[in-house]
């Protein structure tokens, strides 16, 4: 029971204290990008979460061989992106050789592999040492946290469109920064942490 409180937990944490695009920057520019275009949202996030979680679980469990955890910082670093890699490549060969996927499912596994978030997650829990339940917590929060970000943007972007009080020079790209910069200024006040952008 204390493994799912802590998966539990750690998922919260991830979701909402910590979310990782608005008080850490993480995957910000493809949550601004699939604002644009949310259909495609749920099968990108799931990637994402497939990437997080799995990769934090893989990370977790190597961090328990001593060789591993001595080693230093940019080492840690090099060995969690082989984890994602070698994820991805499986995730690859397995929806092109058994699904069969669309050019369109495979370019939107290697977004999501390689996304800035996906890679930020073992960071935190190599440096929080957190275990298996937290690690997956961490990694489902992050990617609940990955769909709330993009509604809450794409919320945003219809209402700057409908907006006809914005300036000429704020319409567009300096409207959805400005729009963004007050998202993560709110999380960063419910995380009491400052921004890290």
């Amino acid at each position: 029971m204390s493994a799912i409180a802590n998966l539990f937990s750690a998922a919260m944490y991830a979701f909402v204290l910590q979310n990782l695009i608005f008080t850490g920057g993480y995957g910000a520019s493809e949550a601004v990008r699939m604002s644009a275009k949310p259909k495609q949202l749920f099968p990108l996030t799931a990637f994402i979460t497939f990437f997080s979680t799995f990769g934090s679980i893989f990370c977790v469990l190597l961090e328990q061989i001593p060789f591993i955890s001595s080693l230093s910082e940019i080492q840690h670093s090099l060995i969690f992106l082989l984890v994602i890699c070698v994820l991805y490549v499986f995730m690859l060969v397995l929806l092109k050789a058994v699904f069969k996927a669309k050019k369109r499912t495979v370019r939107r596994l290697g977004v999501a592999a390689f996304n800035t978030l996906v890679l930020a997650v073992p960071f935190i829990n190599y440096r929080a040492t957190f275990g298996i339940a937290e690690a997956i917590g961490v990694g489902i929060g992050s990617g609940l946290a990955f769909i709330v970000a993009v509604l809450m943007i794409n919320f945003g972007l219809r209402r700057l469109v409908e907006n006809k009080n914005i300036p000429e020079c704020f319409k567009g790209t300096p409207a959805v920064f400005i729009y963004v910069s007050i998202l993560a200024l709110a999380f960063s006040g419910v995380s009491g942490k400052g921004l890290s952008l």
